[in-house]
């Protein structure tokens, strides 16, 4: 059975790397694993493969968030802008059926409630079917940013989609390169073997320790050493 240590899902793109890399390098120093190195040939390719789609996630879920607080702020400024307006217009009556034909609460508590009503509302107004010489004033604003702030809702869900592909790729990649490495690991034994070399010589082409348990931090449970000699 393979003693190479499992990668796993939690592990940082950085660590899976440098497991990949000390491997190759090894097995290319060691004049009897040498033509095994072919075995590796496609590791960094899987690495980078799936990091590359967590950059891609988290650059999608950033321009989400950027998105949405941008156009929740200018959404909050047109709502803001067209009550004070309609206010006026109503001689400052609240009860006015024109005025709660638009706001039910007051405007500071309006453009606080969940976003998505929010935009909702806002294009209520914009209906053609509402006539209000107010609501035409502001139609432009309104209109430009209730549409920015629909679009950031729909970019939230797709970046979630984006998000959910690369947990599924991260995971592949755990377990992808873990059956590589029992590969490897079970051809350097049976060359040990073969060669009359120690039992525990394949044991030197896998580290024991990552960037964290060198610079001084916890390790994952496992004997950290700062080679890839194991015990």
């Amino acid at each position: 059975m393979s003693s190479a240590r499992s990668v796993t899902v939690k592990m940082p793109f950085d660590d899976v790397e440098d497991e990949v890399t000390f491997t190759r390098g090894t097995i290319k120093a060691d004049p009897d694993a040498a033509d095994l190195l072919y075995l590796t040939d496609e590791w960094l390719a899987l690495v980078d493969a799936a990091r590359a789609k967590d950059r891609q996630a988290r650059i999608a879920e950033t321009d989400a968030t950027a998105a949405r607080v941008v156009s929740n702020f200018h959404l909050d400024r047109s709502c803001t802008r067209f009550g004070d307006d309609l206010y006026l217009a109503v001689d400052k009556n609240r009860e006015s059926p024109r005025w709660t034909q638009f706001f039910s609460i007051a405007v500071s508590r309006f453009v606080k409630m969940r976003f998505d009503k929010q935009v909702q509302k806002v294009k209520g107004w914009l209906d053609p079917k509402v006539n209000d010489d107010i609501v035409e004033k502001h139609r432009t604003p309104l209109t430009t940013w209730s549409n920015a702030a629909a679009a950031s809702i729909e970019q939230t869900t797709s970046a979630a989609m984006v998000r959910g592909a690369a947990r599924i790729a991260r995971e592949q990649l755990a377990e992808d390169l873990t059956r590589e490495r029992d590969g490897l690991y079970d051809a350097l034994s049976a060359r040990a073997r073969e060669r009359g070399l120690p039992r525990d010589w394949p044991k030197q082409f896998f580290r024991v320790s990552t960037r964290k348990a060198a610079d001084g931090g916890d390790d994952d449970g496992e004997n950290a050493e700062s080679s890839g000699t194991g015990t």
